[in-house]
């Protein structure tokens, strides 16, 4: 990892969405939200991480007390809650109204936390924000007027693309392949890095302070801790959610309306008529080549889960659209 270096004086904020992942998610021997969320609280206090935001869709924490357990934990660590929808459909497959009964279905579940933060964030499920102009203005005229502050995804890495992989290494009990596919799945966090933080100065002239994105699953119980150290020795300052909205640079959403499975720095880039590198990342189709199994490969799997939640709020699925 010590090729990967990054600009002096780049800041980002971490944030997690899922930490209960999705309803229907095969979670691997060993793993689940009890293990994996307090794994990315250690990390983050050997870091130095507070006030991280958690956004996370309530329908799969299978019930109040194992949600309250999550989240009691996570804010007992010093960290926030955010509100991130109940089902987590895309805005993309329901209707206006159905997204908004969801965003208040979640509001009134997490009251406890979200209460404790000094703002109440909400982050689209997928960072999609409509595939009509319609849903997005919709949905946002909505949040101003309930108290609510979108923060957008201004950086990923494709982790939950890792999730099938890591299922299936995990039950062929192969070590040098698990050991390679954490390998890549911090190499990748420093990739995209680099990638997007390119891309955004393209756009803006300037980096923002970026916000970052992992979600809550097993590789990230296992690598968050490397990927913090090989960001930290490769030059990057951790900032909070809150400073990092109050650059005016994540303020301002993209006029863009699309279906594509853009963050918010993408969509920025593709309405400036740029071409995303490695978007999505060519090393995913070297993951999905380890240890191929029925019923375990990428597509089955999130088409199953999210397919599912689609069925069960009342909307329609579409598969992601890069």
């Amino acid at each position: 990892m010590d090729d990967f270096a990054f600009k002096p004086g780049i800041k980002l904020a971490v944030t997690v969405d899922d930490l209960f992942l999705w309803k229907g998610v095969p979670w691997p021997d060993g793993y689940g939200p009890s293990i994996v969320v307090p794994a990315m609280t250690a990390a983050f206090a050997e870091h130095g991480l507070s006030h991280v935001y958690g956004f996370s869709a309530t329908a799969p924490s299978g019930g109040d007390r194992a949600m309250r357990e999550i989240f009691d934990h996570w804010c007992e660590a010093g960290h926030r809650i955010g509100n991130h929808t109940h089902y987590h459909a895309n805005l993309n497959w329901v209707e206006q109204d159905v997204y908004i009964r969801d965003i208040e279905r979640t509001a009134e579940l997490i009251e406890p936390w979200i209460a404790e933060a000094p703002v109440r964030y909400f982050r689209y499920a997928m960072d999609n924000w409509g595939n009509t102009a319609a849903k997005y203005h919709g949905v946002q005229d909505y949040l101003h007027a309930n108290g609510y502050t979108s923060a957008p995804v201004g950086v990923w890495f494709y982790d939950t693309e890792f999730l099938a992989a890591h299922t299936r290494v995990s039950k062929a009990g192969d070590g040098e392949a698990m050991a390679w596919l954490r390998y890549q799945f911090v190499a990748t966090a420093l990739r995209q890095l680099q990638i997007q933080a390119t891309t955004a100065r393209a756009v803006f002239g300037r980096d923002p302070i970026y916000i970052w994105l992992v979600h809550a699953t097993p590789l990230a119980a296992d690598c968050l801790g490397d990927i913090l150290t090989a960001f930290a020795a490769a030059g990057v300052e951790f900032a909070s959610l809150e400073e990092a909205m109050a650059d005016p640079l994540n303020q301002k959403d993209a006029p863009l309306i699309t279906p594509r499975f853009l963050n918010h720095i993408q969509k920025w880039a593709v309405h400036e008529g740029l071409t995303l590198d490695e978007c999505p990342p060519g090393v995913l189709e070297e993951i999905e080549a380890l240890h191929p199994m029925d019923g375990l490969d990428y597509a089955g799997v999130m088409g199953r889960v999210f397919k599912a939640v689609a069925d069960e709020v009342g909307g329609w699925f579409e598969r992601k659209q890069y």
